[in-house]
Parts: structure tokens; sequence; C-alpha cells
């Protein structure tokens, strides 16, 4: 099948890219951010690389994996190891039950879990010391963010609390080639009762090659970070869903006219060859009538 080389597409996307521009969403407005704004973002507190900040105490969710050890339990009945939270909330303590820990912090999953074997009378009050049990999180499942665009590996990655742009971009694989390293943005979701989302550039250039650190931010929980694709590929991106159908109709047709002609050409092929094989057998005829004292053939020359 025959098809426009993507060389002639890039051509006429710079044809198109003014009719395709509102099709671009807000990249205008985003790549135009004003010094003002840059000003703002960099006078803010904005927790970012030399201005990093604690999270606050860590929430249990699923599915995080819990380390729970209890020191002193009953003979053959240990408490130990890691403890999945389960999409509804609990853990499982095996032969002790289970317990709901989801949006607890570790205080005070330790707490209930000692309240929990309290209630069931399985272990002695002296066995109910505080100091005999230990909580920690053995892999921080439930706390992420995403990188999405052109980017190499494009996802959900789990979050530590120390984590920039940089990192998560590096993480990802890196800027494809097709991305506009100029137009990325870290989108920031409102926690309740806030009035909107944070929406902020990063300037990636400067980040990487000028080492400011003033849009190299530290991540959150639920950032989101996009890469957009070039407005040139995007272009051409949309010229080519338009195209490729038409594109196909035409070689449907074409294909269907060059099959009919080929066809035409072999029949008349096939019929001249017939001919000729007709008139060599008629000649070989009229040779041996000839020889034989007969007439030739009518019509045989």
């Amino acid at each position: 099948m025959l098809t426009q080389p993507r060389s002639r597409r890039m051509r006429s996307a710079w044809i198109m890219i003014g009719l395709t521009a509102p099709l671009m969403g807000c990249q205008a407005l985003y790549m135009n951010v004003s010094p003002e704004r840059m000003q703002q973002i960099r006078q803010s507190n904005i927790p970012r690389e030399l201005q990093k900040t604690t999270m606050p105490e860590y929430v249990v969710e699923p599915p995080d994996i819990l380390d729970v050890e209890v020191y002193e339990t009953l003979p053959n009945r240990p408490i130990t190891g890691e403890r999945l939270v389960r999409p509804d909330g609990t853990i499982q303590l095996g032969f002790y039950g289970e317990v709901y820990v989801a949006g607890l912090t570790l205080r005070e999953v330790k707490q209930k879990i000692i309240d929990h074997l309290r209630e069931t009378e399985i272990l002695g009050e002296a066995l109910l010391k505080p100091e005999n049990f230990f909580v920690d999180v053995s892999a921080y499942n439930s706390k992420v963010y995403y990188v999405q665009g052109a980017v190499g590996t494009p996802g959900r990655y789990p979050i530590t609390g120390n984590e920039t742009v940089l990192d998560a971009i590096n993480l990802a694989g890196g800027i494809r080639a097709d991305g506009a390293h100029y137009s990325m943005k870290l989108v920031r979701p409102a926690p309740p009762g806030s009035c909107c989302d944070q929406i902020l550039p990063v300037k990636w250039e400067d980040v990487v090659q000028c080492g400011d650190t003033s849009t190299n931010y530290q991540l959150m929980p639920g950032d989101r970070i996009f890469v957009d694709v070039a407005p040139l590929v995007k272009a051409d991106t949309v010229i080519a869903r338009v195209t490729t159908p038409i594109e196909r109709i035409i070689n449907t047709i074409f294909l269907g006219q060059l099959t009919a002609v080929e066809f035409e050409v072999g029949r008349q092929d096939r019929v001249a060859t017939r001919a000729a094989e007709f008139n060599l057998e008629a000649t070989k005829v009229d040779r041996r009538r000839r020889q034989m004292g007969l007439p030739p053939l009518s019509g045989t020359p």
C-alpha cells in the first residue's frame, strides 16, 4: 500500500500549524509564563531542592506493607514479619485475628494492635507493654506521584519524601526526543477545602544546565508531572489522523484500478499468446500438406 512519506507530512505540518493551534489546549498559555508569575514562584515558600520540608506523620493506607513485631506472645504463636494492608484496610495477625489500620499513623497502629489483643484476652496484661511492640513501614506503596507525557516510562512512582522534579524525570527514563522540555509543568491537587489546584511551570533548561533550583520542586503525594509533546510533532499527529483514512481510501481505489488494468493486460497477453500458438500450429500443418502435395489451408500464409 502506498503511504505518504512522514517527511512530507512534516512539511505539511508547517502549513497546518496555525489551523491546529486551537487543538493544543493551554499550550500557548503555558509556554508564555509571565516574568511576574515566575518571580512570584521564586519568592514563594514552595518546597524545592534547596528548601525541602519534611512530610507530615505517615498515614498507613492500602497497599502499604507493615513490619509488625511482638516480642512476647503465646508459645508457638508468634507475631512477626511483614503484613500487607489489604484493600479493606486491615492487616492479618494470624491466630490473633485482624486489625483495621487504614488512616492511622504508626503510633496509632501500634496502640490499635495492643488494644485489639487486650480485647481478645488472649495475652495477659503483663505482655501488653508498649515496649514489647514494634511497628514500622516496610514498603511505602500508598503514597505516589505520576509522570506523564513525553517521557521514557510514564507511570506512577512511590514517593518517600525526598524526590524532586529532576529525580522524577530521571527515574521515568528522561524526556523523549519528541518532548518539549520547555513545556513542562507540575500539577498539585488542592487539599480539601482549598480553592483550586496548583499548576507550577518547570524551567527544565534552567534546572539542568544552569543549576537553578527555583522550579525543581520537592514532590508531594499525588503530584502530577506532565511533559508536553513538541508542537510540530503534535501538529503532525493531528494531520496524520486526518489524512491517514483519506490515504487508505485513495490507495484502495488506486489498487482496485491497478488490479483491473493488470487483469486486462494479462487477458490481452493470453489472447495474443494463444493466437501466436494457433498460427504456429497452422504453419506446421500447411508445411506437412505441401510435402504431401496438398493445397495449403485457406488463410494460411
